[in-house]
């Protein structure tokens, strides 16, 4: 059980006036929003444009492989404790299984060369001093000298211009480490926010790495219990409701255009916009989310029996690849390319071959006819976490005392990961609290 004091009040709002948090998406920001809040007593509305929930984080059955699986992969790491907060309040912890002690496995498809990244327990890194640990070719001091640049990264810099390239640890720890925690190529990702993702992680030792990996699919760990217990709380979820507009007076949002016509917010209510950033800047342009996005391309692949990875670990990361990550479920051997614009542009068919020759490799099979495969590309997955968008990031608040922003590309301090979207729904439904609150207070006096 994850202790709620580490994380915004459950603020207990009077019950006569009834007063209503207006939830605009049903991400998982938008679900963090609405069950922090209704757990809070006051009454939600939760409405989604699509005829789900779960945004870029969900599970479904796909057609060509005959069976569910996730629209993405995702790790959580014990860092990650808004996250198990909101298993918590959604009674789905059971939803994660933790892999302990911390061990990150890699390989180079070009040497054919395998090593694992082990942290030792306590909280001083002394696991560098033993080069079993490390990655192969490289010394305590690499470590020390390039931590202590990425510390002393200003907010323009990226990380490669942070640690340079110069050190075998650029290919073989920053660049996967960026391309998982930020979706951003080294070469133009932010330093400040990766030193963010290191000291939160690696600078806290063996049991913030810890990996906890959805061992039964997102939705059924992220999504569904969400929903259950906000139809249990009478919480009002509406699906394929796309907000159009909205309508303002006095600095308090009164109405909002639905394509069926005008709700009414009344005074005392809240709004909370958890939305993609392109739609969020569409409705409220003053928001003046990032404009720059990064794809992340998936692929899964059906086998005809369960498959093992090196050391029997559910996910290993691949250097000198297209492949950055390998993850197996059974029979279910899925691949994840971040920042992978590029080879989003190549048809499905020609990604799917390229990625199954290097499957392949992965898991010491003969490459032979291709199993059935699905390629799905997340165009939009992620803002581009750059120095000027990751510095650009709006906060909670607007200048409109009802109105709030919530999503992983609000200034949440993390990067744009389920962590992120957690804490920021958090922190809206925190806020948003706070102002019906205040407004029932105003309206008793």
């Amino acid at each position: 059980m994850v202790p709620r004091e580490k994380f915004p009040a459950l603020i207990r709002v009077r019950k006569d006036r009834m007063a209503t948090i207006h939830v605009i998406g049903a991400g998982i920001s938008g679900l963090a929003c609405a069950t922090r809040a209704a757990l809070s007593g006051v009454k939600v509305a939760l409405y989604e444009a699509a005829g789900h929930a779960g945004g870029r984080a969900r599970s479904f059955h796909d057609e060509s492989l005959g069976c569910v699986i996730d629209n993405g992969n995702h790790l959580l790491l014990g860092a990650n404790e808004s996250t198990r907060a909101y298993l918590s309040d959604i009674n789905a912890l059971d939803m994660i299984k933790e892999v302990a002690p911390a061990a990150f496995p890699f390989m180079d498809l070009k040497s054919g060369e395998r090593w694992r990244i082990r942290l030792g327990g306590g909280i001083l890194p002394i696991w560098i001093l033993s080069a079993d640990r490390r990655i192969p070719g490289t010394s305590a001091g690499d470590y020390l000298k390039q931590v202590y640049r990425l510390n002393r990264a200003g907010r323009q810099d990226t990380v490669l211009s942070a640690v340079g390239s110069e050190s075998t640890l650029y290919e073989t720890l920053w660049q996967p480490l960026c391309r998982a925690a930020l979706n951003t190529d080294a070469s133009e990702a932010s330093a400040q926010l990766l030193w963010l993702v290191v000291r939160e992680t690696f600078m806290k030792g063996e049991a913030a790495c810890r990996p906890w990996f959805f061992h039964k699919g997102i939705s059924p760990a992220l999504v569904n219990p969400a929903l259950k217990q906000l139809t249990e709380m009478k919480a009002d979820v509406r699906f394929k409701a796309r907000l159009r507009g909205l309508r303002w007076a006095d600095h308090q949002i009164t109405s909002l255009y639905f394509p069926e016509g005008m709700l009414r917010v009344e005074p005392e209510d809240a709004v909370v916009l958890a939305l993609p950033p392109e739609v969020c800047n569409d409705i409220w342009p003053e928001a003046k989310a990032p404009t720059e996005s990064r794809t992340i391309v998936n692929a899964h692949f059906r086998l005809d029996k369960p498959v093992s990875l090196p050391w029997d670990s559910p996910f290993i990361g691949v250097i000198g690849s297209e492949t950055h990550w390998v993850f197996v479920r059974d029979n279910i051997v899925s691949l994840t390319i971040s920042a992978g614009d590029a080879l989003a542009d190549k048809p499905n068919w020609e990604i799917a071959n390229i990625l199954w020759a290097e499957t392949a490799q992965v898991i010491g099979s003969a490459a032979g006819r291709m199993p059935a495969w699905r390629i799905i590309k997340e165009r939009r997955a992620t803002f581009a976490q750059t120095p000027a968008q990751v510095n650009a990031r709006p906060a909670t608040n607007t200048s409109i005392k009802n109105l709030f922003l919530a999503g992983d590309w609000t200034d949440t301090g993390l990067p744009a990961t389920i962590e992120g979207s957690v804490r920021s729904g958090f922190k809206a439904a925190s806020n948003a609290l706070g102002a019906i609150q205040t407004a029932q207070t105003k309206s008793a006096e």
